[in-house]
């Protein structure tokens, strides 16, 4: 409430004296049995992927930013830092943070089939570099190889603003990636929209369904296959 008296925009602020951590509640556990870990404060919108290795430690492939909701801004933005690998030992030691990738990104998606199981690949959105998601800047499509650090790129076009995309497995016994990525991309200059349908290996277009209006940006979807 202060903060809105205050004028503020969101009644939410950072707060740079608050400390953060990340909870483990075991499978079958209740309340009392979160194991917390210390990690150095920051803010994370979206996981693409979390799994157990063979030693019980949770990895953990985040798109982090240094802050939220931190000073006059007009939403909730903060500086992007990237792909992010994040190891949790389970016993309550600190966070290990290692940077994947520098590149400032959003709505990560592995393999659908390979969620919560050691993956190969990921695929994100890039962001611009300054963290402003009003969806004017361009934003690329990323795919990115985490065996090799290998990172494909697709650029849409000048006024051409893609939301969230994911992946489409070419059948339900394919290799993993090996299938398409599906996601809306709204033009700007024309005001229409169109569902691309990329080669998630390549990034190279497949199909395009054209729509005559715009689909608002940042849309979220998910891929259910017919039974």
């Amino acid at each position: 409430m202060q903060a809105l008296i205050a004028g503020h925009k969101f009644p939410y602020r950072w707060n740079r004296s608050h400390r953060a951590r990340v909870g483990l509640l075991p499978r079958g556990g209740s309340n009392e049995d979160v194991v917390w870990h210390e990690v150095d404060p920051c803010y994370v919108f979206h996981v693409g992927n979390s799994f157990e290795d063979e030693t019980g430690r949770v990895i953990i492939d985040v798109c982090p930013y240094e802050t939220i909701f931190d000073g006059e801004m007009p939403g909730p933005y903060g500086k992007p830092l990237g792909l992010e690998r994040w190891t949790v030992d389970g016993q309550g030691g600190k966070v290990v943070r290692d940077t994947l990738d520098t590149a400032g990104q959003e709505f990560p998606r592995p393999d659908e089939r390979y969620f919560t199981k050691a993956h190969r690949y990921l695929w994100a959105i890039g962001m611009p570099a300054d963290g402003d998601l009003e969806f004017v800047a361009p934003m690329p499509l990323y795919r990115h190889d985490l065996a090799t650090g290998e990172r494909v790129q697709r650029d849409f076009g000048e006024g051409r603003i893609p939301g969230e995309f994911v992946f489409v497995p070419r059948t339900p016994e394919a290799a993993e990636g090996d299938g398409w990525m599906m996601g809306y991309v709204i033009d700007r200059n024309r005001q229409t929209s169109a569902l691309e349908i990329l080669d998630a290996m390549t990034l190279g277009v497949v199909g395009t369904v054209e729509i005559p209006h715009l689909i608002p940006p940042g849309f979220h979807g998910n891929w259910i296959a017919a039974s």
